[in-house]
């Protein structure tokens, strides 16, 4: 079926002389990026409007253009002709999105999970293009918008796509669904993350149980309320990973060295499947088992689904070790909640803990009337297990890391407290005194990136050659 011919049924109209059936990877929503022969589509939010841009994006050569049906009587006769009218433009690039995921044709993994949905995006991505070429989600693009660019990045040579969905209220991942089509749905863990939009932690597992209109599901079995939730669905395939409950893809063994390498093995029917790595974080060993059950419902050859495994490196904001010669800056900036900042810690003492480590911690946002208690606890935590020589936090609720971790026995000359990033990058001084390790997680509104990226570049303390 054409594009023009579908035109009809999602009530565009257009005087357009040609609209090509590839329109979709033509498309872009950012007039300073559009090149000659693209098209253009304007998208509308709170503070700004698309439509303003239209005019630019013909003068530099667009193809053509999409318009809400609001904006049509704005547009002079020159332009219109070249435009495709629509009810509402995000609603035409999510139509668009669909219809070319249904004539790709391509097999679908969709991700989700409170925590480590963008690590196991880039896992399973690196390890099925072991066997294919296969379209990600390119960073964090997993909302309403992002998934629906993503979709129209397909091309035919694509076999697989590998596609994060998040959420924010219910019903957000049903709606995703909807557009993807998942052939395989995923659904890592349900945690505390943005708990207190989606109005409690029921309310967090059901918003998360709508990737289950997949027809094959893949699911953490360690929690016993996603396995309830699972069990209570009809005629769908699952393929289950766990370290403790009956799975099919069961992690038995986890062996660190020391300098932050790890081997592991799996029990996969009545065989075992080894994997060495020299990247480390105390949910990547969970996370590989993911990889590795999605390998088991798409029949792969699970040798090779490890072999490509091996090569992945960590990705950029999420526990990623940059090495200054003898020292070590772990990023993990990207983003926060209870869950992920306890598994950071955790990680950061099983495999670091003989060092001499510098926390630098951030607010935990979006956690509700329960947010002193969950920063209390990291502060608890960091105090009592981690024991780092030095505690550096980053925003308002942070305060109460600090605060906890005094009363559980750290002097306060080793804990400082800082407004801002910016605050933390002009007050900092001597970054490496008595640690050679710097540990950095928060929110991503916190910004603490900036920070990470002026380590590396030596602006704040060390002009050290950097590797990752």
């Amino acid at each position: 079926m054409t594009l023009a011919s579908s035109m009809k049924e999602f009530g565009w109209l257009t005087r357009h002389p040609l609209v090509p059936n590839d329109l979709p990877n033509l498309l872009n929503t950012d007039s300073r990026s559009l090149q000659a022969g693209q098209w253009f589509l304007p998208l509308r939010g709170q503070h700004y409007d698309g439509h303003d841009y239209i005019p630019l994006a013909m003068a530099k050569g667009a193809a053509g253009f999409f318009y809400q049906v609001s904006h049509a009587k704005r547009l002079d006769d020159q332009h219109r002709k070249f435009g495709i009218e629509v009810a509402d433009t995000t609603l035409a690039l999510q139509q668009l999105a669909r219809w070319w995921r249904q004539k790709m044709g391509c097999t679908v993994i969709g991700i989700t999970g409170s925590s480590g949905k963008t690590t196991v995006k880039e896992m399973t991505g690196i390890m099925l293009q072991h066997f294919a070429p296969v379209l990600m989600t390119e960073g964090n693009y997993n909302n309403e918008i992002g998934v629906a660019l993503t979709l129209c990045r397909l091309k035919s040579e694509h076999k697989y796509a590998v596609i994060e969905m998040g959420a924010r209220h219910k019903g957000n991942i049903a709606f995703l669904s909807a557009m993807v089509e998942q052939d395989i749905g995923v659904l890592l863990n349900v945690g505390s993350a943005h708990v207190a939009e989606f109005g409690g932690p029921l309310k967090v597992l059901e918003t998360k149980m709508e990737i289950a209109a997949a027809p094959t599901l893949v699911f953490g079995s360690d929690d016993e309320r996603i396995s309830a939730a699972m069990d209570k669905l009809s005629n769908k395939t699952v393929i289950r990973f766990a370290e403790r409950a009956a799975s099919e893809v069961n992690l038995t063994r986890v062996s660190l060295d020391g300098r932050g390498s790890v081997q592991l093995t799996f029990k996969i029917g009545d065989q075992n499947f080894n994997l060495e790595s020299n990247f480390y974080h105390n949910r990547f060993a969970i996370n590989i088992g993911a990889c590795l059950a999605i390998g088991l419902a798409l029949k792969l050859d699970l040798k090779e689904c490890i072999r490509g495994l091996e090569a992945f490196h960590g990705v950029k904001g999420r526990f990623k070790v940059h090495r200054l010669d003898e020292r070590l800056l772990i990023d993990d900036s990207y983003n926060a909640n209870p869950e992920s900042m306890k598994s950071g810690l955790s990680t950061l003492h099983e495999a670091y803990g003989q060092r001499q480590i510098c926390l630098v911690l951030g607010d935990m946002l979006e956690l509700g009337e329960s947010s002193e208690d969950f920063h209390r606890i990291i502060g608890a935590y960091s105090a009592s297990e981690v024991k780092p020589m030095r505690l550096l936090t980053v925003g308002t609720m942070a305060r109460w890391i600090a605060d906890e971790a005094l009363s559980c026995g750290m002097k306060k000359a080793s804990i400082q407290v800082f407004e801002n990033v910016d605050e933390l990058m002009e007050e900092v001084s001597d970054l490496w005194k008595d640690c050679d390790v710097i540990y950095v997680k928060g929110s991503n509104g916190m910004k603490l990136a900036k920070f990470v990226d002026a380590c590396l570049t030596g602006a704040l303390g060390s002009n050290d050659r950097t590797s990752n």
